[in-house]
């Protein structure tokens, strides 16, 4: 064999050996640092699955008072008054938008709280004493799509103040017309 094969292959063999060492005290360590993860999700059992309890509900109660607040806006205030407007003949058609888009977030908000109690009821059902890595993803998940739900809220937020600002156009311009009618 020619010498700079013999190098090259003796290269790859030893390239070889470092990589398999080296990969073997990695996994090594990266079970280590899941059994030691494991041990504190198993020590803190109890109070995290209290403290989720707890949160699970008093989320619950804050879920069905919003909902029902953002439900009436929608129905008692936002589409009462768009019927109203166009009704009379007036241009309705901004108002008309920004509630289209605050019903489309208002669903999109009913969708995603399902999902994340849902998903918060799952991970409190699972023994975290038998299943610690299976319950902390469990709970990531759950943060997650607690998040998303904190990102719809603000939506909601934005679109109530969209629909406050159009509310005012609407006024405004509605007035300048009036009086203009007038003289």
């Amino acid at each position: 064999m020619n010498i700079r094969i013999q190098s090259v292959v003796i290269g790859l063999f030893v390239a070889g050996l470092v990589s398999t060492i080296f990969f073997g005290v990695v996994n090594a360590q990266s079970t280590q640092e899941g059994d030691q993860q494991s041990a504190r999700i198993r020590a803190s059992c109890l109070s995290a699955k209290n403290t989720l309890d707890r949160l699970h509900a008093s989320d619950a109660l804050l879920r069905v008072n919003r909902g029902q607040i953002y439900e009436s806006m929608s129905t008692k205030l936002m589409t009462r008054f768009n019927s109203r407007v166009d009704s009379n003949r007036l241009d309705a058609k901004a108002l008309i938008g920004v509630t289209e888009n605050y019903g489309t977030a208002l669903a999109t908000f009913r969708s995603d709280y399902q999902s994340y109690e849902e998903q918060l009821s799952l991970a409190l059902r699972i023994d975290c004493t038998k299943e610690p890595m299976t319950f902390f993803d469990a709970v990531a998940d759950a943060r997650t799509k607690r998040t998303q739900v904190h990102v719809d809220v603000v939506k909601l937020h934005q679109y109530i103040d969209e629909y406050r600002s159009t509310f005012e156009s609407f006024v405004s311009d509605y007035k300048a017309t009036t009086q203009e009618n007038a003289q």
